[in-house]
């Protein structure tokens, strides 16, 4: 059994579903800056994304990198989610993908963190969620019956996703960290799951916190 010590859970809604579009980056950071407003409203995904993606100079199929997401949210902002609804089919049509005038922005500044499991442990309990990217393995696509994936499994770089910190715990004197995913409520337990230290530790790549609101 996990025994919770930060559980930050409350300050999001349902989680969301990607679907097969590489925008896990749009929803791990849209959900965080949604998460630090005064009441859950979901922010425009799809914003988020299409800004990111032309600072990369990419394509829509092509994923997004952390530092253009944050500068994205930064300067260009994010409207509430019908604004610009996520796309959910694919390809997408680059010639109709275009932001519409959108009726509010929401601005938030950003602030690096070391990628350690201490240093997400202490701005969670702060109450602070953090974007993190990491690398995935089998192990991540089915956590346990208590929601924990902790397994010895090789490490691939190539299989990079973005997801929340958004608590911390231990079971069986093992520390672990609450994820929020962006796979929708069926995965893990609705939609979050349990890391443990020795399965996120030496997968962690990047992590950021969205700070003041500009």
């Amino acid at each position: 059994m996990v025994k919770i010590i930060v559980d930050l859970r409350s300050k999001f809604g349902v989680a969301r579903d990607q679907n097969p579009r590489p925008t896990c980056m749009a929803f791990a950071a849209s959900d965080t800056h949604a998460a630090l407003r005064p009441a859950w409203t979901p922010l425009s995904a799809e914003w988020a994304y299409y800004h990111a993606v032309k600072r990369d100079g990419g394509q829509p199929e092509d994923g997004s990198t952390l530092a253009s997401m944050l500068a994205a949210i930064k300067s260009d902002g994010q409207p509430v989610e019908p604004e610009w609804p996520y796309i959910q089919s694919t390809p997408i049509n680059v010639a109709t993908w275009v932001p519409p005038k959108p009726s509010a922005l929401f601005f938030r500044d950003h602030e690096a963190c070391k990628a350690g499991l201490q240093d997400l442990v202490d701005q969670l309990d702060a109450g602070v969620p953090v974007l993190i990217t990491m690398t995935l393995s089998n192990a991540f696509y089915l956590p346990d019956t208590d929601g924990v994936v902790d397994r010895n499994e090789a490490i691939d770089p190539k299989r990079r996703h973005a997801v929340v910190a958004a608590g911390h715990g231990e079971r069986a004197g093992k520390r672990l960290v609450l994820i929020r995913n962006s796979w929708g409520g069926g995965w893990g337990l609705n939609g979050y799951a349990w890391l443990a230290e020795d399965y996120l530790t030496p997968r962690l790549i990047e992590a950021s916190i969205l700070t003041t609101e500009i």
